[in-house]
C-alpha cells in the first residue's frame, strides 16, 4: 500500500491544478501556456525570420557563415513557430525572392519604355534644332504604339540651355498638331546619351564594309566549271 502522507500530497496537487484550471483566472496572465489569450504572446513573435541564430561562443561564431547583417540573432523562435516554418518551408522567403525578381523585371521594362519613348539628337534637325522627318516618325510611333501608362515623351538635353527648350517647343508643337491640344502628354529633358547610331550611319559603315570586301579565296565548288568531276587529294 502507498504512504498515506503521498496520497495526501496527490489530492492536495489535483486541487491545486483544479483551482488553477476553473478560477481565479485574472491571475493566470503572462505566460502562454496560463494566459486567457496565448496567442498574444506568441503574435509579438510572429515576424521574426525563420532560421538559426548566430552566436558567439568560445571565441567563435556559430554558425560562421553569415552575410552582414543578414542571420538574425536573439532568442529562439518558440516550438510551434520554428513547426510552422519546417511544415510550409519555403515560405516566406519564396515570396521575397518572388518579389524581387518581379521588381527588377518592372524596373526593366520601365527603363525600356524610357528609351523607346526618347527623341535623340539626331531626331532633330542640328542648325534649327527642330523635329526631323525621322524624329517626326517617332513622335507619332510613340503617341500611336506606347500604352496610356508609359506614353510619356522624352527629349535629349543638348547644350546651350536655349537649343533644349527648342526641341521641346517644336515637340509639342507637333504633338499638338497630331493629337490636340487636350491629349499632349508629358514632355520633359533627360539627361542622356543615345543607345544606337542613326540610320544614315548604320547605312555608310555598311556600304563602306561591302566595298572594301577583299575577293572571295575558295571558289564555288558549284559554279566552277569541274563538271563533277572529284578530285582526288
Amino acid at each position: 500500500m502507498r504512504p498515506m502522507h503521498w496520497t495526501l500530497a496527490g489530492v492536495v496537487l489535483a486541487a491545486v491544478f483544479i483551482s488553477l484550471a476553473g478560477s481565479n483566472r485574472q491571475a493566470r496572465a503572462g505566460f502562454p501556456f496560463f494566459s486567457r489569450k496565448p496567442d498574444c504572446w506568441y503574435q509579438s513573435r510572429a515576424a521574426e525570420p525563420v532560421s538559426t541564430r548566430q552566436k558567439y561562443y568560445k571565441g567563435k561564431y556559430w554558425p560562421p557563415y553569415s552575410r552582414p547583417n543578414s542571420r538574425p540573432t536573439g532568442p529562439e523562435l518558440p516550438w510551434i513557430h520554428r513547426f510552422h516554418g519546417a511544415h510550409y518551408w519555403p515560405y516566406p522567403y519564396n515570396y521575397e525572392d518572388r518579389f524581387i525578381v518581379r521588381e527588377l523585371v518592372r524596373r526593366q521594362v520601365a527603363n525600356g519604355w524610357v528609351v523607346a519613348t526618347t527623341l535623340y539628337d539626331y531626331h532633330f534637325d542640328p542648325d534649327t534644332n527642330e523635329l526631323s522627318r525621322s524624329g517626326r516618325i517617332r513622335l507619332r510611333w510613340i503617341l500611336e504604339n506606347a500604352p496610356p501608362s508609359r506614353r510619356m515623351v522624352f527629349v535629349q538635353a543638348t547644350d546651350p540651355k536655349i537649343a533644349s527648350q527648342t526641341r521641346l517647343e517644336s515637340v509639342k508643337k507637333e504633338m499638338v498638331r497630331l493629337v490636340g491640344a487636350d491629349d499632349v502628354p508629358p514632355v520633359m529633358l533627360r539627361v542622356t546619351s543615345p543607345l544606337a547610331r542613326p540610320a544614315e550611319e548604320v547605312r555608310a559603315i555598311r556600304d563602306a564594309e561591302l566595298q572594301s570586301q577583299p575577293e572571295p579565296r575558295i571558289t564555288d565548288p558549284i559554279n566552277s566549271g569541274s563538271g563533277g568531276e572529284e578530285t582526288e587529294l
